[in-house]
């Protein structure tokens, strides 16, 4: 009676088996680490250019950026024209918003810094645009986009109480990271969690796409990793019973 031959198993057949499995895996997750800030970019970039009702708003918060020799330059005469047709639109409905310029004195080293605080260059060039004087504050202590939110907004609500709902105005580019800034800096308590903010994006000049897109990238990947650390620590204190008290 003839029997079937067994299969051979080769000696490390199983070993090389998992060993593409996981070169497989580590390809994928880089892809998609790689990709997701990409994506995330992409998609916050196009969403901040959608219709924004400027009606309701109580106030306009503009980010500063690096100036050049004191002036404005191409990528925030961008912002501070979209910040203006907001509050153009504002008023044509009957409201009149708080404007918020942010941003500090900055420049390559402490000895070649600008003349004047980005916050400054950007609110005179905001009343040339038509934006009233009298209802524009300058936040100058900022010297990075963490900051602008964390400090701008206390202004406004030492300002007036009253102000809830605020539009956000940087380069579409920019406002994914900036989103993520703010989560972050609302978790720590450096921003209260009363705002109904609305980020929206203005154009960024075509011959600063390529840096800002390269620099955008990095710097969200880099965001996400660092929220996705921190909120494990927190969950691992939660669960070992050692976090703050609340």
């Amino acid at each position: 009676m003839l029997r079937r031959d067994t299969a051979v198993r080769l000696p490390g057949l199983r070993g090389r088996s998992w060993a593409r499995r996981l070169q497989l895996a580590s390809a994928a997750t880089a892809v998609l680490v790689l990709l997701w800030p990409v994506v995330d970019i992409a998609v916050s970039t196009a969403w901040s250019h959608r219709r924004v009702d400027a009606s309701h708003l109580d106030a306009v918060v503009v980010l500063g950026s690096s100036l050049d020799r004191g002036r404005v330059t191409p990528l925030l005469e961008a912002r501070a024209a979209r910040a203006a047709e907001l509050v153009q639109q504002a008023r044509e409905a009957g409201g009149d918003p708080w404007v918020v310029t942010s941003g500090g004195v900055t420049g390559p080293t402490a000895f070649d810094a600008q003349p004047v605080s980005e916050a400054q260059a950007l609110g005179e060039r905001l009343v040339a645009l038509g934006v009233d004087g009298r209802r524009l504050l300058l936040e100058e202590r900022a010297l990075t986009t963490a900051d602008n939110l964390a400090y701008a907004l206390p202004l406004l609500t030492r300002t007036d109480p009253g102000v809830r709902r605020v539009a956000v105005v940087t380069s579409d580019g920019h406002v994914a990271r900036v989103r993520l800034l703010l989560r972050t800096a609302i978790a720590d308590g450096r921003v209260e969690d009363r705002y109904d903010i609305t980020f929206v994006g203005a154009r960024t000049p075509l011959q600063d796409v390529r840096a800002a897109l390269l620099r955008e990238v990095g710097l969200v990947a880099g965001q996400r990793a660092d929220t996705a650390v921190t909120s494990a620590v927190r969950q691992s204190r939660r669960w070992s019973g050692t976090a703050d008290p609340v």
